[in-house]
């Protein structure tokens, strides 16, 4: 086999490793990713409504779901202000009874085990290639698009997904976590960026990071 061709099936038996469905009682209703043993990183707005006991990533039942108020994104505090009213906008949620956070959610699954990606400390830039592997439809696939418009808090690129790739993981071209899908829009698929990213998983309670091929 072709050096080339035997990283590309490396790299992707790693994703499926890294890169889980989020199930309920009805099936497959998103992605998550794992980001330290017994963690794993998805969308809020996946589970938010969802009981736990009903709960799971692969195989294993989610034991609680941890959330980020918006004054513990600090420094981040206008671009997770920024990233939420747009999130309200765009899906028509009412600002009276949504969440006081940013679309994302820490899921702790006891026994959970896999590589866990690097975060990104560049910037993304408009154009760029993305990566984005997760459970459309309740069916694994990698799907690779441009970013095609960043304002700091979130950025649009242009992937065809559907339901159920909502939480997957955002990369670049060499791995590196760089947002979380948050929908898909008319004006592109939504994800949460960088920044906000970075500093929800640095302002949850620490754990020991997994190890992502290439580290």
């Amino acid at each position: 086999m072709p050096w080339a061709l035997a990283r590309e099936v490396t790299w992707r038996r790693v994703l499926r490793r890294a890169v889980l469905p989020v199930d309920s009682a009805f099936g497959t209703i998103g992605t998550a990713s794992v980001v330290a043993p017994g963690l794993a990183l998805t969308a809020l707005h996946v589970v938010g409504q969802e009981p736990l006991d009903g709960l799971r990533v692969g195989s294993r039942g989610v034991r609680s779901v941890a959330t980020l108020p918006l004054l513990d994104y600090r420094e981040a505090y206008g671009l997770a202000t920024r990233s939420r009213l747009r999130a309200q906008r765009l899906v028509g949620a009412d600002p009276a009874t949504d969440l006081d956070t940013v679309d994302l959610a820490l899921l702790v699954v006891p026994g959970l085990r896999g590589p866990a990606p690097r975060l990104r400390t560049t910037r993304l830039k408009a154009g760029e290639p993305v990566i984005v592997p997760g459970y459309p439809c309740g069916r694994w696939s990698v799907t690779q698009g441009p970013v095609t418009e960043l304002d700091g808090a979130d950025f649009a690129a242009r992937l065809l997904l559907g339901p159920g790739a909502s939480g997957a993981p955002v990369l670049d071209r060499e791995a590196r976590l760089v947002g979380v899908v948050t929908l898909d829009h008319e004006a592109g698929t939504v994800c949460v960026g960088q920044r906000l990213v970075t500093t929800f998983l640095r302002n949850i309670p620490p754990a020991e990071p997994a190890r992502w091929v290439g580290q």
